[in-house]
């Protein structure tokens, strides 16, 4: 049997060594200091291509480690869920329909080995999406359509086992006179999310087999001239939230189960109060934590708004919103520590980095910036 002092000198011990353990944790887990992003171009010069930069998770210091060449305009990209394969949507010379090529990544040295590429089956491409069984979902905005693509274990793309095509229109007569399908994502409840800025509608469909068929209820009736572009789904998987791009705002809904209809929460403005200048909404993401929400403005505002999510009822309420070093965010990226905000400048050139304050989401330009030709897509590798 201890006596006291073999007791509490065994108790000091234990927690000692607990303690020691978590710090080596710790240690263990930020002793990843890099990782790779992945920048997409629409510089019109097929020489541009894709870039890959290398980033030290500490500081947020990056350096350019490859770019992969002859390939027209790769705006919209995506990876596997194993972080070995990218996919990039991109124009063809000559071509009506957009394409679709799928890339090896070289994990040592960051580079890209093209394994083959697809028809994205329709004009515009303008975004990609991998889905749980790493197959790939595409938007086509001049065609207003999305298309599934089967992905073999290689990583290379088969051709479109499922298209479809929407139709209707909406009260902006500029924008909205036909389907523009401008993402596609699967999310919440299994769902494919089909954002339909050209009719106000994000269309619902569930996969059967190698098809995309469409859920009951098959749409969320967005608002009149809300002009829907991309959503994002809150880790709870409770809310998803959508960015309008007409509009300038962020509307919040709540998931009730694949057969039942969603239900607004709230929608909110993206720009300073009395602003109605110029503007088209673009991007949105929720932070890893999933407490905050950010969501980009292009135009004579152009910036970030940052939002904190309430983790009861999901409404938003508007934290800051960050304008520095901001010029036409088509897209920006979060890194999966949710330490840093990357954000594509395509009217710089630039992608610029911004520390996120993790007690109240706030963002906090770094001055560090890399360059890329027409920026509009940034992707972080797997950690």
């Amino acid at each position: 049997m201890l006596n006291n002092n073999q007791f509490y000198s065994t108790i000091l011990l234990f927690f000692s060594c607990t303690i020691l353990f978590s710090c080596k944790t710790a240690i263990s887990i930020k002793s990843n200091e890099s990782i790779n992003f992945y920048i997409g171009t629409n510089s019109g010069d097929p020489q541009e291509g894709i870039y890959t930069y290398k980033m030290n998770l500490k500081n947020g210091q990056s350096e350019m480690i490859s770019k992969y060449p002859n390939i027209l305009n790769p705006g919209y990209l995506a990876l596997s869920n194993d972080g070995n394969n990218l996919y990039a949507i991109h124009s063809i010379k000559d071509e009506k329909e957009s394409g679709l090529s799928a890339f090896k990544i070289n994990k040592n040295t960051g580079t890209l080995e093209l394994i083959n590429h697809q028809s994205t089956g329709g004009r515009g491409g303008c975004h990609i999406s991998v889905t749980a069984e790493d197959d790939v979902v595409v938007a086509n905005y001049s065609s207003g359509s999305i298309a599934f693509l089967p992905t073999q274990k290689d990583g290379s793309l088969a051709k479109a086992t499922s298209k479809h095509t929407h139709s209707g229109s909406s009260v902006n007569k500029d924008r909205q006179k036909g389907p523009h399908a401008h993402f596609i994502q699967q999310g919440v409840g299994g769902l494919f999310y089909a954002v339909d800025l050209g009719i106000d509608k994000i269309m619902l469909y569930k996969q059967v087999n190698d098809e995309l068929v469409a859920n009951n209820p098959p749409s969320i009736d967005m608002h009149p001239g809300a002009g829907p572009r991309h959503v994002d789904f809150h880790p709870n998987g409770k809310y998803v939230y959508v960015i309008n791009e007409l509009e300038g705002s962020v509307t919040g809904l709540k998931y009730n189960g694949n057969n039942q209809p969603f239900e607004v929460l709230q929608t909110i403005s993206s720009l300073p109060n009395g602003f109605a200048d110029y503007n088209k909404s673009a991007d949105i993401h929720i932070h890893p934590s999933g407490k905050y929400l950010y969501a980009s403005n292009r135009g004579d505002h152009n910036s970030i708004a940052v939002y904190q999510i309430d983790q009861n009822t999901g409404s938003l309420s508007l934290v800051e919103i960050e304008n520095e070093a901001v010029a036409w965010p088509r897209n920006f990226a979060l890194s999966p520590d949710g330490r840093f905000l990357l954000c594509a400048n395509r009217d710089t050139d630039s992608v610029t980095f911004y520390d996120v304050d993790l007690k109240s989401g706030e963002l906090k330009y770094t001055g560090q910036k890399v360059y890329a030709p027409k920026p509009i897509c940034v992707k972080f590798d797997k950690l």
